[in-house]
Order: structure tokens, then sequence, then C-alpha cells
């Protein structure tokens, strides 16, 4: 589809992250009447790994939504802790039902998890990606639970923007970029970097999921704005983009 010219050209939205939420992403901008570019800055690789007995796991933990196509029947009839809703939703989708959400964060999940589960009552089971944030272990660990992580997949970064995106950028076109963590931003600011295009973001409207977020692009591209989501979840990053870019 070819960019809109004119004033359109300032209604796309660029969505970063990896391709299975970020189409979930562009359907939430689309019904709200944005157009949409997605290009995800990380390529996912599911892993070979190990589960230990389903019998010795009291509760399941997922902080990525990537890490939920791990979940087999057996561990998906267990209590599942999803970090934040779209993690919940690729829950869902195989098929956990005594689910249990987060605010967002890993703070906001440890406390859940400890007002929900009992040190004594086997494995808190962490499936998680190769990169994770936050001290979740050591948190559940110093509580007195057997907590063990197994490693699903891992992401790694892309060498380059996309075509459309560098097009994009060049025409100034894009209006608004929404970022959902601290390494997908450091890459973004590093590919737009690396392009020679960080004066094309002059003007743009760059929307965080948090502050830690916001901290990898802060004045990396001079003219940009930076807005930050009032809760870590992606309903608070698309009304953080309604209430500060109109389509």
């Amino acid at each position: 589809m070819p960019m809109a010219e004119g004033k359109a050209r300032k209604r796309w939205v660029l969505v970063t992250r990896a391709r299975e939420q970020a189409e979930e992403t562009a359907r939430a901008l689309k019904a709200r009447g944005f157009l949409t570019l997605v290009d995800p800055l990380f390529e996912t690789r599911r892993l070979a790994f190990e589960l230990p007995p389903t019998d010795q796991v009291q509760a399941v933990v997922l902080t990525s939504a990537n890490a939920a196509y791990a979940l087999n029947r057996e561990l998906a009839e267990l209590p599942v802790f999803a970090v934040g809703e779209a993690t919940a939703h690729a829950a869902r989708a195989r098929g956990a039902f005594r689910l249990r959400v987060a605010e967002g964060d890993w703070s906001s999940l440890a406390d859940l998890l400890a007002r929900e589960l009992v040190p004594d009552q086997g494995l808190v089971l962490h499936l998680s990606g190769r990169e994770v944030q936050g001290e979740l272990d050591s948190r559940l660990e110093q509580a007195g639970y057997a907590y063990r992580r197994v490693v699903v997949y891992e992401t790694v970064p892309r060498e380059e923007l996309g075509s459309r995106t560098r097009h994009a950028l060049q025409r100034r076109a894009i209006g608004a970029v929404l970022l959902f963590s601290p390494r997908t931003a450091a890459t973004f600011a590093r590919l737009v970097r690396e392009a020679g295009l960080a004066p094309a973001l002059e003007g743009t409207l760059c929307v965080c999921l948090s502050e830690a977020v916001a901290e990898e692009v802060a004045d990396f591209a001079p003219g940009m704005e930076i807005a930050v989501a009032e809760r870590r979840d992606q309903s608070a990053l698309l009304a953080c983009l309604e209430a500060r870019f109109q389509p």
C-alpha cells in the first residue's frame, strides 16, 4: 500500500514489537482509526528445552507472550501467572484456564505470586526468553519459593530497518512510534542512527511503555517527542498515543 500524501502522512504509526504481538497491536490501532506500519526489530527463535515433571510444579509463570507456545496440555491445566494482558491472551490460546494476570511488570507479578502461592507446594516454573528483566528470581527465592527458569526462546536483533520503514522515515511519513521494551528502544535508536535517519524523527511522537524504555531513546533524535504510558500494558500505551496523536 503506498504511503498517503500531504498531511495524511503523519497518520502512520510504526509498531516495532515481535511479529505475532505486532499484528495484534496493529489490529487494535486500526480499530482506533490509525494507519500502521509493522517492522519487528527482533527475530524470535524457539529453542530446544527440557521441562521438569509436571507433578513437581505448582504454577507456571510467563513474562512474555513468546514463551506461551511452551505450555503443553499438562502445564496449561496448572495455575498460570502472566505478567500482563498480552501474555495472558497468548496463554489462553494455549488452553490455560486457571489464569492470573499481573499489572504488566515483574514487581506486580512477584506480588501476585506471593499472595496466591505457598512456598512449600512445589516448583514455580518460569518459561522465558534468554533475556529477562527485573529480579523475579531473587524475590521468589528470598521468600522461600522453589524457582526454576527454563529458557524456551531467544530474540535476535535485526541488522537494519525494513525498507518500508526507511522509506517512510525519509519521507517523514511516520507520525508516531510505539516502543514496548528497553531492548527494543535501544535497537531502534541504533538502527535509526546507523541509517542516518535520526533527523527525520523531528516532530515524531515516540510512545514508550515505561520510563526505562524512554531512557533508551532520550536525546538520540533532536526534536522527537517522547511520551510514557501510565501503566505497563498495551491499553495504557494506546491511550497515551490517542491522547497525544490523533489519526
